[in-house]
């Protein structure tokens, strides 16, 4: 179970990372074509898009650190969980029931990633508490 999770875990660096990095080195243009003329009716402006890519960047950093630091990446997972919850959101406020797909699979992979690593923690701590008695 322990790999499952970490495996999971690492496989959301590179979605949250390329996603970031994607939305901080395009162009404004790019981001008005993909993220905020679609969402028209929502009223996103391209300096919000690129906030968004910020922090989708430094949660997957974040991600990277949690594998050691169980706080940091609790906390990544949160973030990146608000962000594609607004996602979701946002796609189906606006009609974009098809866009809404992708993250909200993304969405569920980090509540799978996230209580699996409370599972995995919670566990751990259990077992070593018994071995101690």
């Amino acid at each position: 179970m322990k790999w499952a999770v970490r495996i999971l875990h690492i496989v959301l660096v590179p979605l949250m990372g390329f996603a970031g990095f994607f939305k901080l080195s395009s162009s404004a243009e790019t981001i008005r074509e993909i993220y905020t003329d679609p969402l028209q009716s929502i009223g996103y402006s391209v300096g919000f898009i690129y906030a968004i890519g910020f922090f989708e960047l430094l949660a997957a950093i974040g991600l990277i650190v949690g594998l050691w630091r169980a706080a940091i990446g609790y906390a990544s997972l949160g973030v990146i969980f608000i962000i594609l919850l607004g996602a979701v959101g946002s796609s189906l406020i606006a009609g974009l029931y098809a866009e809404a797909v992708s993250p909200f699979i993304v969405m569920l992979l980090t509540a799978l990633v996230f209580l699996g690593n409370r599972y995995v923690s919670n566990h751990s701590r259990r077992s070593a508490g018994l071995s101690r008695q």
